[in-house]
């Protein structure tokens, strides 16, 4: 996942990291999520414009298990945040 890339407010008005830490686990705010082919990409974002709903493209799945975070520098992230685990015991 490209952290540059994840929707923000334009409000917002707290450091980039805290930014951050929220995007990824701070609560209980909805987009939804989908995987489309990267040879896809214009369409995707042509039928987001066509229905006048926002498209980010945030990262890509590759073959490797795990989610990687990558700063707007290109640095991979250590993933420290917890967020609420619904199914947990």
């Amino acid at each position: 996942m490209a952290a540059a890339a994840y929707p923000q407010s334009g409000a917002w008005q707290f450091d980039s990291k805290l930014q951050q830490q929220c995007t990824l686990a701070g609560g209980d705010d909805y987009e939804l999520c989908f995987t489309a082919p990267a040879a896809w990409h214009d369409q995707v974002l042509a039928a987001g414009a066509a229905s006048s709903t926002p498209v980010h493209c945030i990262g890509r799945i590759d073959a490797e298990p795990g989610l990687r975070v990558i700063d707007a520098d290109g640095t991979l992230q250590q993933n420290r945040w917890k967020s609420f685990d619904h199914f947990g015991s």
